[in-house]
């Protein structure tokens, strides 16, 4: 059973990644904390991890009804040479789809990409990210420190914020949504001490992206880890690599020790076999009292192939 969840945000975001320092947020909540954030809610409200069949995509955009998808890693429909000249460095910018042309760019149906640069400029006016000086305060002295934080916003007058599919028995469904609620009061990402990543849960039952009878190959919403050699031999058709790292925590909070680093594959990889991916975990060495899980099990699209891709 596939829902969607859409995250109204009443506050900024911030979104780190490994590279960036607090003055970056990109604009994508990955799968990795998607799950992390939801795990450790559940574990507070049912005294008990979250069930292993439960899966989720990364959280895109979306503005009112219309939900935007990662460009797939592979060639467009029905773009040639004309249209490279046209349109090329549009395109080149656009790190999100519209779930139409997302439908169309994975059946492999020819594109219109004028409508696709307009929709990427929408996307543009109705989320982004800034950089907010803070404060922070000595607390022997009192002697202040001027830092700056970056936030991911979005523009309340075009009903813009961040949504995810989740795939889960039906039973689970009800305590899913309760756990989501929490999670929404106490927020997600960073900085939520200040008040960041507060936002108000929208729940839709049942959602459809593509049916492709006997696809070609495999595209995933998630970030990717794989389950063993196996899932990488001769099934890479596309992909991009992401470093993940992060802080350790408990359900009493921050431990102040880092995850150990990993290599994962982004949303929008394809794969000719669809992957299953995997829980690792990531403490640090030494660290003996639980374990600590990062979330790299696929959520996939089945994906036609052009001649291109082939």
């Amino acid at each position: 059973m596939i829902n969607l969840v859409k995250l109204h945000f009443k506050a900024p975001l911030h979104l780190g990644q490994a590279g960036l320092g607090l003055e970056e947020s990109t604009l994508v909540l990955h799968s990795d904390t998607l799950y992390s954030s939801i795990f450790q809610v559940w574990l507070r409200l049912y005294g008990e991890p979250l069930p292993p069949e439960i899966t989720l995509t990364s959280a895109f955009p979306f503005i009112a009804g219309t939900c935007y998808f990662p460009r797939p890693l592979l060639p467009a429909p029905g773009y040639t040479t004309e249209l490279a000249m046209k349109y090329g460095k549009d395109l080149k910018r656009l790190n999100f789809i519209s779930q139409e042309h997302f439908a169309r760019w994975v059946q492999g149906v020819p594109l219109d990409f004028e409508q696709l640069v307009a929709e990427g400029k929408k996307l543009g006016e109705a989320m982004g990210t800034g950089v907010r000086a803070q404060v922070a305060l000595d607390r022997l002295h009192s002697n202040s420190a001027l830092y700056f934080v970056g936030e991911t916003f979005f523009a309340k007058d075009r009903e813009a914020g961040l949504f995810f599919l989740v795939d889960l028995p039906a039973g689970c469904w009800p305590a899913f949504q309760a756990a989501m609620k929490m999670l929404g009061e106490e927020g997600i990402g960073g900085r939520r001490s200040r008040g960041y990543g507060i936002f108000e849960p929208e729940f839709v039952t049942g959602f459809s992206l593509v049916d492709i009878d006997k696809p070609d190959a495999y595209l995933t919403l998630s970030l990717v880890y794989p389950a063993g050699p196996d899932e990488l031999q001769d099934n890479l058709i596309a992909y991009q690599l992401v470093e993940r790292m992060g802080w350790l925590e408990n359900r009493d909070g921050n431990l102040a020790q880092r995850h150990q680093r990993v290599l994962m594959f982004s949303e929008g990889s394809v794969f000719r076999r669809p992957a299953r991916g995997r829980l690792l975990d990531v403490a640090p060495p030494g660290f003996k009292a639980h374990p600590v899980y990062r979330n790299g099990l696929a959520f996939n699209v089945g994906v036609k192939l052009g001649a291109d891709a082939q």
